[in-house]
């Protein structure tokens, strides 16, 4: 049982991302890094937990945790997600749709959706790993 969010937690989901069977053809030609950030929430979670993650060709190659969001700033990452951290306990439960979080700017998204709509039909990845992951949320189930 791996804590969210944490690095324990985050090296977890990597492991079982680049174990996947359709981890190679999801991350083929993937250009362009990504930075998260897990807007901490009275009550829920007290500190910010930000992300930065570089996938390589087929899969992800490097996963840190980043100890300030101003640290991403200086990386510039290609991609940005930021939301507070009940959106992203709800993605992780499924019971929140990640295209509807975007579009109804629950997520802030910064950087070209294309590519990754483009990918929404490798979407079962996300969803196997999340089911794999057996997390522990820091204010209960």
């Amino acid at each position: 049982m791996s804590k969210f969010p944490s690095k324990e937690w985050l090296d977890e989901a990597v492991r079982l991302t680049n174990s996947d069977p359709e981890c190679a053809m999801a991350g083929k030609g993937w250009k362009g890094d990504f930075g998260a950030i897990i807007e901490a929430e009275p009550g829920k979670l007290a500190k910010s937990f930000v992300v930065h993650v570089v996938p390589g060709d087929c899969r992800i190659e490097k996963a840190r945790v980043l100890a300030d969001p101003d640290d991403l700033d200086e990386l510039e990452p290609v991609y940005l997600a930021r939301a507070p951290y009940s959106v992203w306990k709800q993605l992780l439960l499924g019971t929140l749709d990640p295209v509807e979080a975007v579009l109804k700017r629950r997520i802030s998204m910064r950087g070209d959706l294309q590519p990754l709509i483009e990918r929404m039909r490798y979407k079962g990845i996300a969803d196997r790993v999340f089911a794999a992951l057996k997390t522990e949320f820091p204010d209960g189930p």
